[in-house]
């Protein structure tokens, strides 16, 4: 028993440190506007907060028609930022190609090879053009998962199928947010 416990153990580790950076997609357009997008951003912090702790570099993306960007990989020199960034919000329309396109491109440099991409939506939006989901899929080759967190029941399918896995947050069911915090910790 103590040698298998010593093994779970060693195995455990080996999973923790395996973990690797994270980009983090947060949609910020006008049908995100309210509750929606104070729920992603408050997710978005909590999930930063536990990267940052686990030492994962992290990265986040604003979108909605553009996109902003901010690299963190120490949140108590960088609170002031991300409390800003946070705050910010586009109020246009919804197209999270450039987000991915960007996520993508950081996945291609040497501080996010292998990161878990997240992205944060209503995921009310075009779906993806062939040539982005070719990316998605050479990046997902490379040991890259998507993520989706959908907070609305109104979301497209055929955006959500370009993810490895998709959480939905239901703002109407009041176990949603304890059921989605449960899902997530696999993730993170």
């Amino acid at each position: 028993t103590t040698k298998e416990e010593k093994k779970e153990g060693k195995r455990q580790k080996a999973k923790e440190t395996d973990k690797g950076p994270i980009i983090i997609c947060v949609d910020t357009s006008g049908s995100m506007h309210g509750t929606p997008e104070q729920i992603a951003k408050v997710l978005c912090f909590a999930i930063l907060k536990v990267a940052l702790k686990d030492k994962r570099k992290c990265y986040l993306i604003s979108f909605s028609t553009h996109i902003q960007t901010l690299e963190l990989s120490d949140l108590p020199t960088s609170l002031d930022k991300l409390i800003a960034f946070l705050q910010r919000s586009f109020h246009g329309g919804t197209d999270a190609t450039p987000a991915i396109k960007e996520a993508v491109k950081m996945l291609n440099t040497d501080n996010y090879n292998k990161s878990d991409v997240l992205l944060i939506s209503d995921f009310i939006m075009p779906a993806f053009g062939e040539n982005l989901q070719l990316e998605i899929e050479q990046a997902k080759a490379n040991e890259t998962q998507f993520h989706s967190l959908t907070i609305s029941t109104n979301a497209n399918k055929n955006v959500l199928n370009n993810f490895d896995n998709n959480w939905l947050y239901n703002p109407n069911n009041k176990n949603g947010l304890i059921n989605l915090v449960k899902d997530l910790k696999n993730m993170i």
